[in-house]
């Protein structure tokens, strides 16, 4: 792929509703020149990084679509696991999308305004890339 080689795309990792919400931004990303190499988490034990050094070898950055907290969530396990093993693979330190230290708000409307979206995903692959 062109983006690929323009060094314009980011591999994502996500799960759950976030393979929903970068599903519906691929489009705005690839009008603007972007693109996004996109992995479905279906496991974390044991995580697939075979797919995941395959995919940075072509975007070489990473983005973790996440809905967990910032510290002890899904994120930071793998971010962790991909500074450590596959560093020498990485153009940008890994960016994590992911909602603040703080609990989760039982209200749906709440809820909506800390777990992080299509649109933040947008804004985090302009940023890698740019």
């Amino acid at each position: 792929a062109t983006s690929v080689k323009t060094r314009k795309a980011v591999t994502v990792l996500t799960y759950l509703h976030g393979l929903k919400e970068a599903q519906l931004v691929m489009d705005d990303l690839k009008v603007k020149g972007l693109d996004i190499d996109l992995i479905e988490l279906r496991t974390l034990k044991p995580l697939d990084m075979e797919t995941i050094r395959e995919s940075l070898q072509r975007t070489n950055k990473l983005c973790i679509l996440d809905e967990s907290t910032k510290s002890g969530g899904v994120g930071a396990t793998i971010s962790s696991r991909v500074s450590e093993e596959l560093f020498d693979l990485l153009d940008a330190p890994v960016m994590r999308l992911c909602m603040s230290d703080a609990p989760v708000p039982y209200a749906s409307s709440m809820e909506k305004a800390v777990v992080k979206r299509g649109s933040d995903l947008v804004k985090g692959v302009i940023e890698l890339c740019g």
